[in-house]
């Protein structure tokens, strides 16, 4: 298998994203349809969130692509509740807490109501709001088409695979699964110093949405295997004893290297 250079790899344009996107909530809506009882309590890898909590704040992530207010206004309240937290991680956990208690039901409802509105909302957005950036640490600064485009598919896609695994059941990383993985990978060079000062190396991801990439500049120094959905699980601080076999220094480098999501 060849690999690709992350650098190469390119964005994906607006209407793939939008294809990536959909698909996630059509899988989201059956998902949602199938928890029942205290299934919707089990807790999740996301700090001291259950499942319900995560639909939550997936309700408040499309909240704020429809309402102008929204985003700001928790913006300025996560600063308040929880001070001392990274501001990003404040203003999820903002979401999750507006959304808690709301019955199943109801959150199934609201999940399938406001993520329409959002698609539409992301489908309408101007060329040159989408141009327009915001400053988030530790990420480099966003657009919000980057926002919109990339994140929001990235991120239904891992909350999907936390929810699936807080319920013990099997995660399909879903027909796209390589695109949005290939777009971490990306992310990962091109768009970010997160390999910072790391050695080249090659990097194969095994399993759905896998393929190989090369990381860094210069001769690789080796070749590291990892599960590829486990390694996004770890890229986002979600695992950070991930299986990663190869030549010790491109494991080193694979298995420490770490990114917003």
């Amino acid at each position: 298998m060849t690999a690709v250079l992350a650098e190469q790899i390119g964005r994906a344009d607006r209407p793939q994203c939008r294809i990536h996107r959909d698909s996630e909530l059509s899988t989201w809506h059956e998902l949602l349809a199938s928890i029942e009882g205290d299934e919707w309590h089990r807790r999740t890898v996301c700090d001291e969130w259950d499942v319900a909590d995560i639909v939550g704040h997936l309700i408040g992530q499309a909240e704020d692509v429809i309402k102008p207010t929204s985003f700001p206004r928790r913006w300025l309240k996560n600063k308040r509740v929880y001070p001392g937290v990274p501001r990003f991680d404040a203003h999820m956990m903002v979401q999750a807490d507006e959304h808690r208690g709301t019955p199943p039901a109801e959150l199934r409802e609201l999940f399938d109501q406001v993520w329409a509105k959002a698609t539409r909302k992301v489908s309408r957005t101007p060329e040159l709001l989408r141009r327009v950036s915001m400053q988030v640490d530790p990420a480099p600064r966003m657009s919000f088409g980057y926002v919109q485009d990339i994140l929001l598919a990235r991120d239904l896609w891992m909350h999907r695979d936390d929810v699936c695994q807080a319920l013990g059941r099997p995660f399909d990383a879903g027909p796209y699964a390589a695109e949005l993985i290939a777009q971490v990978v990306y992310d990962l060079e091109a768009s970010g110093p997160f390999w910072g000062d790391r050695p080249a190396v090659e990097v194969v991801l095994t399993g759905p949405g896998g393929g190989a990439y090369k990381l860094g500049r210069g001769e690789p120094v080796g070749r590291a295997a990892v599960d590829a959905v486990s390694y996004m699980r770890t890229l986002s601080g979600r695992d950070d004893a991930p299986a990663v076999t190869g030549d010790p220094v491109a494991t080193e480098a694979v298995a420490s290297c770490r990114m917003p999501f």
